[in-house]
């Protein structure tokens, strides 16, 4: 469901600019190119099977790509955060997995169609989605590994301090249950986890964040 509006013009020019590392200008392009949309936690964007023609850039909240797996689990296929992107690029395709929104979710929207028309007229952000398309590459590798090297509860610590800022921070505090998703684990495990670090005073959490008081003791326990 569309919300509304979170972040006024100058707000998401001054966004752009930052997420694609461009000029005021060519962020204006882009701003004036796309709309605010925003989603309540679990609302869906898109269905697995449907036809896509949209791109999304995050400004706030997380979307996630999940599948049914042969086992009849939900399987996070992927995540994005703010100034991530995600949609049917860089032509219209068939959705591979239903997009979820965990949280609030505010984004901006814009057509593959047009999206690539300014990234043709502008090597600026032609530069600046090439960066951003090479930190989410990365992300996923990293979660890859973490996949195949670390426990179900080593993973939910290791996404942990991913999503904490660089004061050991997330706020709002995670839901568990997308927290353990992410970690490709169950939200028994992830609440087991989470639980284990409050008694042991590594992290501590109210309404308003989660923080992480030993950052050392954290990475230890990631295994």
């Amino acid at each position: 469901m569309r919300g509304h509006d979170v972040m006024d013009s100058d707000e998401r020019i001054a966004a752009l600019a930052s997420f694609f590392a461009c000029s005021t200008d060519e962020a204006e392009k882009l701003n004036a190119a796309m709309s605010l949309v925003s989603y309540r936690h679990k609302d869906v964007l898109a269905h697995q099977g449907d036809m896509g023609a949209k791109i999304w850039i995050v400004l706030s909240g997380h979307a996630q790509l999940q599948i049914i797996g042969i086992d009849g689990q939900v399987k996070l296929l992927a995540a994005h955060g703010p100034g991530e992107l995600f949609g049917a690029f860089p032509h219209e395709k068939v959705i591979i997995a239903d997009v979820m929104a965990q949280d609030h979710l505010s984004a901006l929207e814009i057509s593959s169609a047009r999206m690539s028309e300014l990234l043709q007229e502008s090597r600026e952000l032609g530069h600046g989605l090439s960066k951003i398309l090479g930190r989410q590459f990365n992300v996923v590798l990293d979660r890859m590994a973490a996949r195949i090297t670390l426990t179900a509860i080593g993973r939910v610590y290791f996404e942990l301090l991913r999503i904490a800022d660089a004061q050991g921070k997330v706020s709002p505090p995670p839901v568990i249950a997308a927290l353990a998703l992410t970690a490709q684990t169950t939200r028994e495990t992830g609440s087991r986890a989470i639980s284990a670090l409050e008694r042991r005073g590594i992290i501590r959490r109210d309404d308003t964040a989660l923080e992480i008081l030993s950052r050392h003791m954290l990475e230890d326990l990631v295994v």
